[in-house]
């Protein structure tokens, strides 16, 4: 009877170790959820560029694109003065689109699955980033970001991204400071700042 308890013992703490190792198996085989990086650029420099030139973008690498790399579909943005184009339509021969989203970037969790335009000649499919405060507006004529309005792109990949304007200006300034009211101590123009995520996996996950 003693050897037959035993026995019983034993294949229980047996069972016991097999069963957590199980556990332990199935929790390690559960991946951790993505975490999307927001990358933000910094006072891209496009205050040089001429006619219609302009700072070409690629969301993927995170960089500037140049040379003859701007007449392909390895560009998804392009800067010029107060415009952004997509390397779509009228701008460019890549398939990226682009659309405007009234929403605040961190609570903008999905990306729409229409409404994607191409550039069209006088009608970039980004435009209603800014407002222009021409003569009677308080700084006069300058571009101030339209708070709440989110640039969503579908890259030529089929990847989304959505992205946000920070600032037109040099060194992203508080566009209320004494500084930037004042025409004679406000930092040059055509240096964007934005951030942006851009997903991966081809999925419309935003955050």
């Amino acid at each position: 009877m003693k050897n037959l308890k035993n026995t019983f013992l034993a294949l229980l703490a047996i069972t016991l170790v097999s069963l957590s190792a199980c556990d332990k198996k199935e929790e390690a085989a559960t991946p951790a959820p993505t975490v999307l990086e927001i990358k933000t650029i910094a006072d891209l420099d496009g205050s040089k560029t001429t006619g219609t030139g302009g700072i070409y973008f690629s969301l993927s690498t995170g960089l500037e694109v140049k040379g003859a790399d701007t007449l392909t579909n390895k560009w998804d943005i392009k800067f010029r003065r107060s415009s952004i184009f997509v390397n779509s339509g009228t701008s460019g021969t890549g398939t990226t689109q682009a659309q405007l989203v009234s929403n605040i970037f961190e609570n903008l969790s999905t990306a729409p699955t229409d409404g994607y335009k191409a550039d069209a000649t006088g009608a970039p499919a980004t435009a209603g980033w800014y407002n222009y405060t021409g003569e009677t507006g308080t700084p006069k004529h300058v571009i101030l970001m339209v708070p709440g309005k989110i640039i969503v792109l579908k890259t030529a990949e089929n990847k989304y991204a959505k992205l946000e304007m920070l600032s037109y200006y040099k060194g992203n300034p508080n566009p209320t400071s004494a500084a930037f009211l004042d025409a004679s101590t406000r930092t040059p123009s055509r240096y964007y700042t934005f951030r942006y995520i851009l997903q991966p996996d081809g999925s419309t996950k935003l955050n």
